[in-house]
């Protein structure tokens, strides 16, 4: 009898109280909790790379573009068709160098879109409704959107081909002043605040375009970057802030900043704490003279025109 107790005893020791219980799952509570976010940050860190891969080669392409050009592709383009003249934005001249010839071959005979979605055209992080339309989630340094401001940005109206005001702007001429490792090229346009564009074309006769060839949902909202609005101080948000505009600032669902690519091709990340100046020193690629004498018309507000760049400035 004693030892039928005992095996009795010894069964019921073996069973898990509710207290055990409750303990054991408070702990894998407690470990999810731990892990998800560390999956969650890794998810995004594949993201960001991802998105980074895209500003990569659209930089490179946009140096064979140069290469085969001479000049760096303009926010408007000069392209012959046989029903007059087009004028594309940048992401279409660059489908040739992205390995999308057959896209661009359609565009140059027909003279219109087809809905053709591109995944290196979108942030990862910032994914569109629908794959049925040609969206645009980057955009590219068009400075003041001015080609009388000619030093303020490196997308500029290629149309225009002589004089002060020409948009054929070569990678000599940056290079010989403030350099193409430290002058912006492309940038993510594509926050929570902000309509995806869509890159597209405006068919055209042989009269000077006198608007941004792009396409909407929001056409004050195209894939342009630059100095849109005054900063109400050194110290207001310019990366992430949202604002609108045709050449609004850098924007994107990546936590802290905003994947960016320099004219000579590198790429890196812009951190939304970033001054006002120092964006703007790094839109323009003509800043100074040796004597200091201001070359680029920055608007007031941005800071100076003969600011020397630093690396710390932006990393």
């Amino acid at each position: 009898m004693s030892a039928m107790f005992r095996s009795a005893v010894a069964a019921r020791r073996r069973a898990f109280t509710l207290v055990e219980l409750l303990v054991v799952i408070s702990i894998i509570a407690v470990l999810m909790g731990l892990l998800l976010p560390a999956v969650q940050s890794a998810r995004e860190a594949g993201r960001r790379a991802s998105c980074t891969n895209n500003m990569y080669q659209m930089a490179i392409a946009a140096t064979r573009f140069h290469d085969s050009n001479g000049f760096v592709p303009g926010w408007c383009n000069a392209m012959p068709l046989t029903s007059g003249i087009l004028y594309p934005s940048w992401p279409i001249v660059l489908l040739p160098f992205v390995e999308r010839t057959d896209v661009y071959s359609f565009i140059s005979t027909s003279g219109s879109l087809p809905p053709t979605f591109i995944s290196g055209f979108v942030c990862p992080s910032s994914p569109p409704d629908t794959q049925s339309q040609a969206t645009m989630a980057y955009a590219g340094n068009c400075g003041s959107a001015s080609n009388q401001r000619r030093a303020d940005g490196v997308m500029l109206d290629t149309t225009i081909t002589s004089g002060s005001n020409s948009g054929r702007l070569s990678l000599d001429d940056i290079s010989s002043a403030d350099g193409t490792i430290n002058t912006l090229l492309l940038s993510e346009k594509c926050g929570a605040t902000t309509t995806l564009a869509v890159w597209t074309v405006v068919p055209s006769g042989s009269s000077q375009p006198l608007q941004f060839t792009f396409g909407a949902p929001s056409p004050t909202r195209p894939p342009a970057f630059g100095m849109s609005g005054t900063p109400a101080s050194a110290s207001v948000k310019v990366i992430n802030s949202g604002t609108p505009g045709f050449n609004s600032q850098p924007n994107s669902n990546h936590p802290g900043g905003a994947v960016i690519a320099f004219v000579d091709g590198h790429t890196g990340f812009l951190k939304d704490s970033l001054s006002p100046t120092v964006y703007a020193q790094l839109l323009t690629w003509n800043n100074t003279l040796a004597s200091g004498t201001a070359r680029s018309n920055i608007p007031t507000g941005w800071g100076t025109g003969n600011y020397i760049l630093t690396d710390g400035d932006y990393q």
